[in-house]
């Protein structure tokens, strides 16, 4: 991911999935993740791809754009979700994805997120895939410096 000005905004819910003080606990959490270990990780709810074949693609996309991570370090997450389309992706900037792999963040998302979204309770499947992201970067082994 690029490496642009400090995200300002951590929660850009699109598809309106998420009441106002859900997204500001979502907020909350990365804030305090980002003051922890100074990992950028953006929650985007979309109704669309916006030109991308796949939710991996306007992940990675919507991540250069903001210039999520943090320059030389590469170390943002960008979690990407469409109620409408059915579709979750988590995408791991260079310096992250050594620590939080494509197979842990599938895992995250087929075991935490899709069994909640399939009871039409997507808040709780972003709440529990974010924290079990979050857990993950924070444990001392996973650290990146």
């Amino acid at each position: 991911m690029a490496h642009g000005p400090r995200v300002e905004h951590f929660v850009f819910d699109q598809e309106d999935v998420l009441e106002p003080v859900q997204e500001e606990r979502f907020d909350s959490l990365f804030r305090a993740h980002e003051a922890v270990t100074g990992n950028e990780i953006v929650l985007v709810t979309t109704t669309g791809l916006h030109g991308h074949l796949d939710m991996q693609g306007f992940a990675a996309t919507f991540g250069d754009s903001l210039g999520v991570g943090k320059r030389g370090r590469n170390n943002g997450v960008v979690i990407a979700f469409s109620k409408q389309l059915r579709s979750v992706f988590v995408s791991t900037g260079l310096g992250t994805e050594s620590v939080l792999t494509d197979a842990q963040c599938a895992q995250i998302v087929d075991s935490l997120m899709i069994p909640l979204f399939k009871e039409d309770m997507a808040e709780d499947g972003l709440w529990l895939g974010s924290l079990a992201i979050v857990h993950h970067l924070e444990q001392p082994e996973n650290r990146i410096p």
